[in-house]
This record gives C-alpha cells, structure tokens and sequence, in this order.
C-alpha cells in the first residue's frame, strides 16, 4: 500500500483516482490546488504526487518548482497530469523535475500501471476480519470493502450469539457496531476483554447514524483508539493499525 497525494482541482477527475487507486489499497490525499499541495507533501510525506499542471491559482508547474526546491519534499516523485501536450511544455515538465508525464484523458489501465511501477504493487492481504454487527448499508459497505482489499471476513449478526464464539475467534481486527443495544455492545466489550484469545485484538466502532465527533466519543466510551464514521477512512484506517498484509 502506498500514500499517495493527488493535487487536482477537477472533482470528477479526484473521483474517478479515487475508483483507480484505492480499492487496490493504495491511500489517496488530495489537495485542490497548488499552494495546498505543497504543504500536503511537506505534512504527508507521500510516496507519490500526482500533480494537475493546469488549476486556478498556483498551477502545477510552479507547484513541482516549489517542491523540488524543498529539501523536506525534492526526492518525492512527482507525475504530471495535463491535457496540454506541446512538446515545449513537455520539456518544461520533465525539466521541473517530473517523473513522467501522463496525458487527459487518460487510459486507468495505463495510469495504474505508471503508478504502481513507482509506488509498486499492492500484496494480498490475508488477514481475517470478524464484524459484529445489525443490517446496514454500512456494515455491507465495509464488509465488500475488506473483501476487495483480500480480507476473509466474517460477519456476525448480532451481538449475543458471537460471544460464544469468542473463544475460537481469529482475527487481525474486530468491527463493532456500537448502534446496537447498549447492554448487548456492554456485554461484548467485557467478554471480548476476558478471552484470552481477544483481548489484544484490535477493535473498531462504528455506526450508521453517527457523526464524527459522536462517534469519536462512543470509542473513548469503550476504551478502544479505533472508529470508523465512513468506508472512505478504510484503507487509512487499516494503514493505522498496521494489520497483516497492510504495508
């Protein structure tokens, strides 16, 4: 898995990269221009910069200027993305600094490939997944989201018949649905933290309804460091907690 910081200003375009590149694993940051950019890979330090050369403001040449002048930032490899084509401003591109020059619109195959070439390929993940949780779109969301990512996962529906199975359980994580009854979600937490086999595992909350901040709460509430409000903190998320098969 790799970090990636996409600089582009074109929201279409930040969806479709954002299709591309992280089902296979990869985390994308973005910025929308080139001023943010800059201090993105300052903070980021991402392992690619995928660098639109035409935006309002601070456009993507001068951006790729700037950087490479950094000492903090010169040695990231930057991919320029532009609809212009003249052989002039090619040469400005590669003179700036920039790996390769890729071309609007673009083939998603071949940009896959030029990236992961840099950035390499994702390995398969062959972790487990255990998620405990009532029916919702994002309890499923998450559910074919590990799947793709090339998790085994196991889901649970209900929190009272998976606590006999705690014993057994092996798992790199465990998602919880804190929207479930409270006394259910309290008889898991203290189940899982009594099992021999569970008490070190990760666990990570999550619900349906709930916002940021409320759910931010709900993980302090059961004393665990990792929450999830949206399937898009996923791959950030599984980054976080360093689980098998996650780089």
């Amino acid at each position: 898995m790799a970090k990636i910081l996409l600089v582009e200003d074109d929201a279409v375009q930040i969806e479709l990269m954002k299709k591309l590149l992280e089902p296979r694993g990869h985390v994308l940051v973005i910025a929308r221009n080139g001023q943010d950019g800059i201090k993105a890979a300052q903070r980021e330090r991402p392992d690619l910069i995928l660098m639109d050369m035409i935006m309002p403001g601070m456009h993507g040449l001068e951006a790729t200027i700037k950087l490479k002048e950094d000492e903090v930032t010169r040695e990231i490899p930057i991919m320029a993305l532009t609809i212009m084509s003249s052989p002039k401003f090619v040469q400005e591109c590669y003179h700036a600094g920039v790996l390769s020059y890729i071309k609007k619109p673009y083939d998603p195959k071949v940009l896959l490939e030029s990236v992961e070439r840099v950035v390499g390929k994702p390995e398969k993940s062959t972790g487990k997944i255990l998620i405990m949780a009532a029916v919702s779109r994002l309890a499923t969301m998450i559910e074919m989201r590990l799947l793709r990512y090339g998790y085994e996962v196991k889901t649970l529906r209900g929190i009272d018949s998976a606590q006999d199975q705690l014993e057994s359980v092996e798992a790199g994580a465990i998602f919880v649905d804190v929207s479930l009854p409270e006394t259910q979600v309290g008889r898991l937490f203290e189940a899982l933290r009594a099992a021999e086999g569970t008490r070190s595992i990760p666990v990570v909350v999550f619900a349906p309804q709930l916002s940021r901040e409320e759910l931010g709460r709900e993980a302090a509430r059961w004393k665990t460091p990792y929450s999830i409000a949206s399937v898009g903190e996923l791959v950030g998320l599984l980054r976080q907690m360093k689980e098998p098969g996650v780089a």
